[in-house]
């Protein structure tokens, strides 16, 4: 059974569920756009083959069966939730409880006690700060994912404390469905777990990938380092930045996960006059941040830090009020 805010789901509820069943029945291709984080958003086609391929490998990953019980956040939109919740979820026979209110979260999993759910990494850097945070109980979970943006630190540990018996964090993208990669360690920049249905590449320090069932490459925009187990994520090549004569690199992805482990509830890094700018909202010690690292950077504390309301990432262009 499908659930929307706790409603029984019904073929009149919801367009974009019954036209992802539909296609699942009547084996349509299908088209997704982009986020745009790499440019503009374009449409991304998939074959109903492909499709099937990857959600019958997510079914076996999380080792789903009719008895399992998965909890799905924000409303379903994109290609991660086909091929990760609503087709895995079908496949096993298992129920499937959508929820688009996140301030409910934690109520809802102590209430449901999901067997499976995904964890985005914005949604854990708000709640994991909240009071309520360490009665959430996790001990009915087979499998946490923490996905579509870096992983926040020591997260998959606390998950684990928390009762969750596995927590991974893992990769992918509209062009190339997750899951690509997925580690278990809190190294959250190296992706040891490589989904040998998947071809990789490295060019120009970029991560290009493929299903092998696919014909293209994807240039991914990630720039990474190969490990002997996997790869290392460095940063997004659209957003990193030089500093002074010597040309120093700049990840704004990693400035602000350290931020963000220092006790930020959100980060925004970028380069400001020549000057590296880390804009942080919550409780977290300016010293304590440029500490960090061997460039200097101005850290200014802001009320609000916007976000983009679908994938809930960082919104780059926008203006700042200190």
């Amino acid at each position: 059974m499908i659930y929307i805010d706790g409603v029984e789901y019904l073929e009149s509820d919801n367009d974009y569920i019954r036209s992802a069943i539909i296609d699942r029945i009547e084996d349509r291709d299908v088209s997704v756009n982009t986020s745009g984080t790499t440019g503009h958003p374009r449409p991304i086609n998939h074959t109903a083959d492909s499709i099937t391929k990857i959600s019958d490998y997510n079914t076996e990953f999380f080792k789903l069966t009719s008895s399992s019980t998965m909890l799905q956040l924000y409303s379903p939109r994109g290609i991660a939730f086909t091929t990760m919740s609503l087709y895995p979820s079908l496949n096993a026979g298992c129920d499937l409880f959508i929820e688009t209110n996140v301030n409910r979260y934690i109520e809802r999993m102590n209430e449901i006690k999901p067997t499976h759910t995904l964890v985005l990494p914005s949604l854990y850097n708000t709640y994991s700060k909240h009071p309520k945070w360490n009665t959430l109980d996790l001990s009915n979970c087979e499998q946490v994912l923490v996905g579509s943006d870096f992983t926040p630190v020591d997260a998959l540990t606390d998950l684990r404390m928390l009762g969750a018996k596995t927590a991974y964090s893992v990769y992918g993208s509209t062009e190339t469905p997750p899951i690509i990669a997925y580690t278990e360690s809190d190294n959250h920049y190296t992706w040891e777990g490589i989904n040998p249905n998947v071809d990789l590449k490295i060019e120009d320090e970029q991560l290009y990938v493929k299903w092998k069932h696919q014909d293209e490459w994807w240039r991914s925009g990630d720039l990474v380092e190969e490990t002997h187990r996997g790869f290392k994520l460095v940063g997004r090549k659209l957003n990193m930045f030089k500093l002074g004569e010597c040309g120093v690199r700049v990840y704004p992805e990693q400035v602000e996960k350290i931020a963000i482990a220092l006790g930020a509830t959100r980060a925004l890094c970028r380069k400001v006059n020549e000057k590296c700018y880390v804009y942080v909202t919550g409780d977290v010690n300016s010293k304590d941040l440029i500490k960090n690292f061997t460039f200097d950077i101005v850290v200014k504390e802001v009320e609000n830090i916007e976000v983009d309301n679908n994938l809930r990432k960082v919104k780059r262009d926008q203006c700042m009020k200190e």
